[in-house]
């Protein structure tokens, strides 16, 4: 693609801001995506070309690519200009250290932004929907809390099972034989009947059936 600007002569800050322009029109690139770019070096002084300015990545794009720039005439060069990628979303954080083994109150939690192109895990989105939750991971301060770093139901907790049953809801108390998180399948013993059944984690120390 060719550099928007009518000119001969560009300035380390024109080269990066042209860069910038390019890369919002790749494909590889989502469109919701930030672009932090190493902005090119003002001791380079001005580059100049009559050319059209040549774009195009030197090498895989994963969270961060370098995009080379070349120009043909009157003087061969090239430059290489470092972006970073990031896709923000509203996610839940650690206030403060949290002990493996802790159980989740409201205090220990807040919203912040999270990098989604970072992310190892299901992002938890709402305080509400882990207060109670048991911590399978120690987490530091400021940490983006994942699913994957708790357990909705543990082992040994005692769960409400419900359920859909003629179009009425069903409700009684079992025990988990199991950890899990949001959509798993586990096993859990109703303990009216002493059977283990198959349940999905639907919430915090509930789980559901289907009859």
């Amino acid at each position: 693609m060719a550099f928007s600007l009518q000119a001969a002569s560009f300035s380390p800050q024109q080269l990066t801001a042209a860069t910038k322009d390019w890369l919002k029109q790749q494909n590889e690139i989502p469109q919701d995506a930030h672009s932090q770019l190493s902005a090119l070096d003002s001791r380079l002084g001005i580059k100049e070309c009559d050319k059209a300015l040549q774009f195009s990545f030197a090498g895989p794009v994963t969270n961060q690519a370098t995009v080379q720039i070349r120009c043909q005439s009157p003087k061969v060069w090239q430059l290489f200009v470092t972006a970073r990628f990031s896709q923000q979303t509203e996610a839940v954080h650690s206030v403060r250290n949290i002990t493996l083994g802790s159980l989740i109150t409201a205090d220990m939690l807040t919203l912040g932004q999270a990098d989604l192109r970072l992310a190892r895990g299901s992002l938890v989105k709402t305080p509400a929907s882990v207060i109670g939750a048991r911590v399978k991971r120690t987490l530091s301060a400021g940490q983006v809390v994942t699913l994957q770093d708790l357990c909705l139901v543990c082992k040994g907790d005692i769960v409400t099972i419900s359920g859909l049953n003629n179009g009425l809801e069903v409700r009684t108390v079992g025990v988990a034989q199991m950890d899990g998180i949001l959509g798993d399948q586990i096993q859990v013993t109703n303990r009216q009947s002493n059977r283990t059944i198959v349940a999905e984690v639907v919430a915090v120390k509930k789980v559901a059936i289907k009859f």
